[in-house]
C-alpha cells in the first residue's frame, strides 16, 4: 500500500476554506494588493494579542488582499522585537495622554493582568494604535515607492536595450 501525499487543501481542516483559498486574488502579486496587505500586517503587528498570523489571514481574506503579504507584515513583531516595540508604544501613549509613566514589572499571570495592567492599559493601547497606524502608512508608502522605482528601472532598461538594438539594426 503506497502512501498518498496530501496537499494542504485536501486536509480535513482546510476543506471549508478550499474555495476561498483557491481564489487568485489572495495570491495575486500586484502593487495595489500586496502593498495594502503588507500595511495591514504591519498594523496588526501592534495588536497586543498573540494571534497576529490568524488575524492577518482572516482580515486579508475578508478584504480580498494578498494573504502571504499580510502575514509577512506581522513578522515585524517577533520574540526579538516585541518588548522594544510595545515599550515604545507605551511610552508614546504616555506622551500623547500626558500621564506619568509607571515602571512595569510584567508577569505572565491573571493576577498581573487584573491589577498590573490596569494603570497602563490606556496609554499602551493608544500607543499601539498610533504606532500601528504610522508603521502601516510608512510601510505602504515605502513598499509602493520601491515597487514603482523597480518598475521604472525595468522600463528604462528595456527601453535602452530596444534603442540600442534599433541603432545596431540601422547600421
Amino acid at each position: 500500500m503506497s502512501r498518498q501525499r496530501h496537499r494542504w487543501k485536501d486536509r480535513w481542516f482546510m476543506r471549508p476554506f478550499k474555495v476561498l483559498l483557491e481564489h487568485p486574488v489572495y495570491w495575486a502579486l500586484n502593487r495595489r494588493n500586496v502593498t495594502r496587505a503588507f500595511a495591514l500586517g504591519l498594523f496588526i503587528a501592534f495588536v497586543p494579542l498573540p494571534v497576529h498570523f490568524l488575524l492577518a489571514a482572516l482580515l486579508a481574506l475578508f478584504l480580498r488582499l494578498n494573504v502571504p503579504a499580510a502575514i509577512a507584515g506581522t513578522l515585524l513583531t517577533n520574540p526579538l522585537t516585541v518588548v522594544p516595540l510595545y515599550l515604545s508604544a507605551y511610552w508614546m501613549g504616555t506622551q500623547l495622554l500626558d500621564v506619568p509613566k509607571y515602571d512595569v514589572a510584567f508577569e505572565m499571570s491573571w493576577q498581573w493582568l487584573s491589577t498590573g495592567f490596569l494603570p497602563i492599559w490606556k496609554p499602551f493601547l493608544l500607543g499601539c494604535l498610533v504606532m500601528g497606524t504610522l508603521c502601516a502608512l510608512t510601510g505602504y508608502l515605502l513598499l509602493g515607492s520601491l515597487w514603482h522605482v523597480t518598475l521604472v528601472m525595468k522600463y528604462h532598461k528595456r527601453k535602452g536595450a530596444s534603442a540600442s538594438k534599433e541603432s545596431a539594426n540601422a547600421e
